[in-house]
């Protein structure tokens, strides 16, 4: 690099605009001789940098070394910054006396030890961990145009194969499985697309999904919802709360994963969501089972579950200790007492929520 370049220049040099752009200056000292002496300056990247692997670049005494616990020490404080699987950019320039260098640890000479060591990683971490903090307020994302219609501009490339391209302009075809889903409704981007519908006679035609499934919505649901008053007026409270923008998006979007154990990825057009899985499932249920009070389906069990035996799997369920037994005694009499209480109100329960409980409690 040229001389009066600075250190920021010849980085912007070696590895690029792209790394040199997110690094920030940091530094540290200490002039105790009773614990270190070090004089350290340096870059090192900030929470919107991102790579696979790790660089560093330590200088020591204006030699090019390696320390293996100064690395591992910042590893962890960026462990807690950066997102998973992205490492650092560091680089070092530390000044200490020589007599405090041992080059002796490797016959490279390339790994270096230094004295009172413990301590100078420990004031070099705690200032990358300041400065980390104190510059993690905001992020920085790289924006992508994304063409609002993908389907529509490839329909007009392949019905025109024959007409030449404009001077001066390369058109540049993306790789169908590269695409960015921006549609939930459009059939690039689902199941649909890669099925092959095969023609098929009139006997397999009448037992087809599509001719089964009007049958079962009339036997599933005689009535949208029950008649009574109370009934109606919470199902009015939801639709006047109702959101139509969130309605929208959870009516229109397209499941991409689970994030973690309570959210999920959703999309809808060009934006991603992360949903709560737990609430979203508990208002689903809620609104379900207002929706189709006393108009619920009956499944038959070829064998009757007692009811005593499911409320016990239940209470050792929510058990610390399932495999205790100094409260079973008393797990019997709770499933004892619900059961009456169902069997009292058998007929209630037939009548809104399409259960049957017999006289044996079955």
């Amino acid at each position: 690099s040229v001389v009066t370049s600075s250190r920021l220049d010849a980085i912007r040099s070696v590895y690029g605009v792209s790394v040199a752009r997110d690094l920030m200056k940091i530094e540290a000292s200490d002039n105790d001789p009773s614990s270190s002496v070090f004089e350290m300056t340096g870059f090192i990247s900030n929470s919107n940098y991102v790579s696979k692997k790790i660089t560093m670049v330590l200088f020591i005494n204006d030699r090019l070394v390696e320390c293996g616990a100064l690395k591992r020490a910042i590893e962890i404080v960026y462990a807690a910054t950066l997102p998973k699987a992205s490492k650092p950019f560091v680089y070092m320039s530390t000044v200490l006396p020589p007599e405090h260098v041992d080059a002796n640890v490797h016959p490279t000479k390339r790994e270096v030890s230094l004295l009172n060591q413990e301590v100078i990683i420990e004031k070099i971490q705690s200032a990358v961990e300041s400065r980390l903090r104190n510059s993690n307020e905001a992020r920085t994302f790289q924006e992508q145009i994304v063409d609002p219609s993908p389907s529509s501009a490839m329909a007009t490339n392949k019905c025109s194969p024959s007409d030449p391209p404009q001077s001066g302009s390369k058109l540049q075809r993306v790789a169908v499985h590269k695409m960015v889903r921006t549609d939930s409704l459009d059939p690039a981007g689902r199941l649909h697309a890669y099925l092959q519908v095969k023609p098929s006679s009139k006997l397999e035609r009448s037992y087809c999904l599509t001719s089964i499934r009007p049958s079962i919505r009339k036997r599933r649901n005689p009535k949208e919802t029950a008649d009574l008053t109370s009934i109606q007026e919470l199902i009015s409270d939801i639709d006047c709360n109702c959101h139509p923008g969130l309605m929208d998006i959870v009516g229109h979007c397209t499941y991409i994963g689970m994030a973690d154990g309570v959210f999920a990825l959703l999309q809808h057009n060009t934006h991603l969501y992360l949903a709560d899985v737990v609430n979203l499932s508990k208002e689903l249920m809620y609104q379900q089972v207002l929706r189709r009070f006393a108009h619920f389906n009956a499944i038959q069990l070829s064998d009757a579950a007692p009811l005593p035996q499911l409320i016990m799997l239940a209470l050792k369920d929510e058990d610390l200790d399932p495999e205790g037994d100094e409260n079973d005694g008393l797990k019997e009499r709770i499933a004892e007492m619900n059961t009456e209480l169902l069997k009292q109100k058998a007929e209630m329960l037939e009548e809104y929520f399409c259960i049957h409980v017999d006289a044996h409690g079955n």
